[in-house]
């Protein structure tokens, strides 16, 4: 599997400021503005599927989603503590592993209390893209199991510090994931 994302210091961040900076990738919703020039990854949150997604929405990701300035798919997930039902989450899940795959771009997946069903995600869609768990703070035997099932990670600026050295540095990546934090 290529890392897509080698190239970029920050491969999650909120920090729109950023986006022309060569060495982000700033998530935006579908339907925010891309400046001509910067880098980005698109998707919808899964704190915002507890509202109806509307067809206007899913065809903004569309496009979004095969723009050059798009280098990533997400930030797309599951959450247990936020958002609508799970199942909402799941479909909509599947809807961004399908765009990454049609793309070729890599996936940002957002992971809350949520393991068993990214364990269960990635069986089902066999990715041949690399899928990041973005913001990981689980414990490292957690996240040997993630890399194991074919899962890298991305680690901000709170994560836990036996992770780094456990991990093999081409399933590891930085970010921010705050427009009021540095690498």
């Amino acid at each position: 599997m290529t890392r897509a994302l080698d190239r970029y210091n920050d491969i999650h961040s909120h920090d729109r400021a950023r986006a022309l900076d060569g060495d982000t990738v700033v998530n935006i919703e579908p339907g925010q503005t891309m400046l001509d020039g910067g880098t980005y990854s698109v998707g919808i949150h899964p704190w915002n599927t507890d509202r109806p997604i509307t067809l206007t929405q899913l065809r903004q990701l569309i496009t979004a989603a095969r723009d050059p300035h798009t280098v990533a798919i997400g930030e797309c997930g599951f959450d247990v503590l936020r958002g609508g039902h799970i199942d909402i989450q799941q479909r909509l899940f599947n809807l961004h592993a399908r765009l990454a795959e049609q793309t070729g771009k890599p996936l940002i997946i957002h992971a809350v209390r949520s393991y068993p069903q990214l364990f269960d995600a990635i069986r089902r869609h066999h990715p041949t893209v690399e899928w990041i768990i973005h913001g990981f703070r689980g414990k490292p035997e957690t996240a040997r199991q993630l890399v194991a099932a074919g899962y890298s990670l991305s680690l901000g600026n709170k994560y836990n510090p036996d992770v780094p050295a456990i991990i093999n540095p081409d399933r590891l990546y930085r970010e921010t994931d705050s427009p009021d934090t540095t690498v």
